[in-house]
């Protein structure tokens, strides 16, 4: 059984259009989505998912349905980096970012950004 603190690619999708957009009606996520087009009927379904798991709020405003995030996007990232840490590295952060730093599609401005977070760090 997943996590239930983690989300699936097609919730992340949405949330990504709620972090960004804030408050939104089901054709307003549906319209933010990437190609190829969703459903209108799958983004609601989506939706309610994410208000039953606590990722999102649903209010009704008059006829309209209106969808806001709940959980923020750093505080999400903070949860689902932690999962990666754990699954992946044995719980071993130092490999991960070990990791990230070896990866070849690291800018040199990405690279100078994490070593200034690093040495910042309490």
């Amino acid at each position: 059984m997943s996590d239930p603190r983690l989300l699936t690619a097609a919730e992340l999708e949405l949330m990504h259009v709620l972090w960004q957009r804030g408050a939104s009606t089901v054709a307003e996520v549906q319209a933010g989505l990437a190609a190829p087009p969703r459903a209108y009927t799958t983004v609601a379904t989506l939706l309610k998912i994410l208000d039953d798991k606590g990722f999102a709020k649903s209010l009704r405003d008059g006829r309209r349905l209106v969808v806001l995030p709940v959980v923020s996007k750093a505080a999400y990232e903070a949860t689902a980096v932690a999962d990666v840490v754990q699954r992946v590295f044995s719980g071993n952060a130092a490999a991960l970012v070990r990791t990230l730093a070896a990866t070849e599609s690291l800018t040199s401005e990405e690279r100078a950004a994490v070593e200034a977070l690093l040495k910042a760090a309490p």
